[in-house]
């Protein structure tokens, strides 16, 4: 699932970025009105997210994917990056899932003020679940 929504994230504040866009499902994992996916067919699942944040050379950037509303392991944090350059971030992992666990994404900045997501590669966020072994 993907956003090309450029949603302002508060100062120190965990947000979730709602995904609104499907790209391939074929499991019926989806949920554009929750923004994450559900969990059909249990089992072991690679997941992988990215997002990038507008430029700004304070701060630490972090995004967390979360499991049934907590924090599941799959993850990064990232001090800000030199004028000039957007911090983009990126983590994947294996999580084990039960039918009916929700991933959704989180990020996270401290610049001092509200930063916005920024589209890259025509995305500004995304989050990805693929079935690997039961």
């Amino acid at each position: 699932m993907t956003t090309m929504a450029a949603d302002p994230i508060p100062n120190a504040t965990y947000t979730q970025v709602p995904l609104t866009t499907v790209s391939e499902d074929t499991d019926g994992m989806a949920s554009i009105v929750g923004g994450g996916i559900y969990c059909r067919t249990a089992g072991l699942f690679r997941v992988g997210a990215a997002v990038g944040f507008t430029l700004q050379s304070s701060g630490s950037r972090a995004l967390v994917v979360y499991r049934d509303g907590t924090a599941a392991r799959v993850g990064v944090a990232v001090p800000a990056t030199p004028s000039g350059i957007s911090s983009r971030l990126s983590a994947s992992g294996l999580i084990r899932l039960t039918v009916g666990d929700y991933l959704e994404i989180f990020v996270w900045q401290n610049s001092g003020g509200s930063l916005s997501l920024y589209n890259q590669f025509g995305f500004t966020a995304v989050l990805e679940a693929e079935w690997v072994s039961p």
